[in-house]
């Protein structure tokens, strides 16, 4: 007997009874082996051939269907295929763009320490073992690498473009290796290979955090397995969650970098030499406390300059291989409306005026729809573009911030130092705290009191100085 759904083995028993073996097709796994669900049924004594038959479809179809549907999930399955279906069946719906990215990026070495496992056999002491790999020394995998002298005997002036060309590398980038710059291993690889160098000759490698992943990286990996396994209690493929039993991640220490006041005054003086947009950027970032996504993804329509308000309605990332997206604020809470002084609206009438100049200036090239978070195309006021109206990749900011720093002898801190530098003055100036969480847009006030727990402290030891001092002078009147 065969069914176009699901094959069927008719079988006969010892007791001479009979019964049908049905397999159902579900799936390959990455290697590309078939995967089946089988089921045995009997069907009801007293059955004609012909009723025996169609009740036997009946079951297969039925049982196909559901095995393709996901109902029929199993201990048996292997933590790679619970991988693929959490992917299909939630994290593609439920997750954001950036969210999937990251989470498809740390799928390698999990599939590598764990992959083959079946699901129901995986204890808290293998999640245990991967982790330990994790912290081991040479793990991460975003080494930089720096041009050897031997390469660079190679690369005379006039002998590169041969090179470079077989590389398959821009101008640039060519320029910035034989300038010293670091490349990543992809680019080194290619160099090496049209130099005619040896890789471990021609390049030196530079290693981050000695080649060990932050606490922070761990703790995705442990969020993205946990969910994984969350999910695989709902669909009743294994009983517990193995995550839950076993020792959770420490997350790094938080290394909150600030600029002083003095820090602050000089960066505001040397941002006269810096280009417009990028001037503005820095300046709300230190106004405003927001996230450089949330910067860079500003409309006009957020401003209600007459009011002085800022809303903060969504972000921009860039996401490899779909280049430029919107996507809604990182929490609930970062959805909020922030209170902007004088100076600030004056910035934005300045830059209003500036980026309504450039708009005549670029003509007809300009970019007029933008399709934004929700996917509806809105007519394009982004305050922050391309030189085309195009929305910019925060990226660019963060990449032009530390030789801008640089160039004008100002301390080396991220450009993310800026909302850490906002909020530590707002709490020396004494700010309440849920007032500096609101404004940071924190899910939390908790997480406001574990960033800047050392800003606190010294906020509070001057407001006791104060205090101190207020009590040692009336003392001295009442003598």
């Amino acid at each position: 007997m065969a069914s176009r759904m699901a094959q069927i083995t008719k079988k006969t028993n010892k007791n001479g009874t009979t019964s049908y073996l049905i397999r159902a097709f579900n799936g390959r796994t990455q290697s590309g082996k078939v995967l089946t669900k089988c089921k045995t049924v009997t069907p009801p004594a007293g059955l004609t051939p012909k009723r025996e038959e169609r009740w036997v479809l009946d079951e297969a179809s039925q049982f196909e269907q559901q095995v393709r549907n996901g109902l029929l999930l199993d201990s048996e399955m292997l933590l790679d295929d619970l991988i693929d279906r959490w992917f299909e069946q939630y994290g593609n719906k439920q997750l954001k763009q950036k969210t999937l990215y990251d989470y498809k990026l740390l799928r390698p070495r999990i599939t590598a320490a764990m992959g083959g496992l079946k699901v129901r056999d995986i204890r808290p002491a293998h999640i245990m073992a991967f982790f330990d790999n994790l912290e081991e020394a040479g793990i991460r995998q975003d080494s930089t690498y720096t041009a050897s002298p031997a390469l660079l005997k190679l690369l005379p002036k006039g002998k590169r473009a041969k090179v470079r060309q077989a590389a398959g590398i821009g101008e640039e980038t060519m320029r910035g290796l034989c300038s010293g710059k670091p490349v990543s291993r992809k680019t080194a690889e290619k160099v090496s290979s049209a130099a005619g160098l040896a890789f471990s000759k021609a390049f030196i490698e530079h290693r981050k955090g000695d080649g060990k992943l932050s606490g922070n990286s761990t703790l995705h990996y442990y969020a993205f397995l946990s969910s994984v396994f969350r999910k695989g209690v709902q669909w009743g493929v294994i009983a517990e969650n193995p995550c839950a039993r076993a020792e959770r991640p420490k997350a790094s220490e938080i290394d909150v970098q600030i600029l002083d006041e003095e820090g602050i005054a000089r960066l505001m003086e040397a941002l006269e030499d810096a280009p417009a947009q990028l001037s503005v950027i820095v300046q709300l970032a230190l106004l405003t406390g927001a996230r450089r996504g949330e910067i860079c993804g500003l409309r006009w329509s957020d401003i209600d300059l007459d009011a002085g308000t800022i809303s903060i309605n969504r972000t921009v990332q860039y996401i490899s291989g779909s280049g430029i997206v919107f996507n809604s604020p990182k929490t609930r809470k970062s959805k909020r409306c922030l209170k902007i002084g004088a100076d600030c609206v004056e910035l934005l009438r300045e830059y209003r005026q500036h980026q309504i100049a450039e708009k005549l200036r670029i003509g007809s090239e300009w970019v007029r729809k933008v399709t934004l978070e929700n996917g509806k195309q809105v007519t394009n006021d982004l305050l922050f573009t391309k030189w085309n109206g195009e929305p910019i990749d925060p990226n660019t900011v963060t990449s032009w911030f530390p030789g801008f720093l640089e160039a004008h002898n100002l301390p080396a801190v991220h450009f993310h130092s800026l909302r850490h530098s906002c909020a530590s003055l707002l709490i020396a100036a004494h700010a309440p705290i849920t007032t500096v969480s609101q404004r940071l847009g924190h899910s939390q006030t908790s997480t406001t009191l574990n960033f800047y727990a050392s800003a606190i402290q010294s906020a509070d030891a001057a407001a006791a100085d104060a205090l101190e001092s207020v009590i040692h002078v009336r003392t001295r009147k009442q003598a």
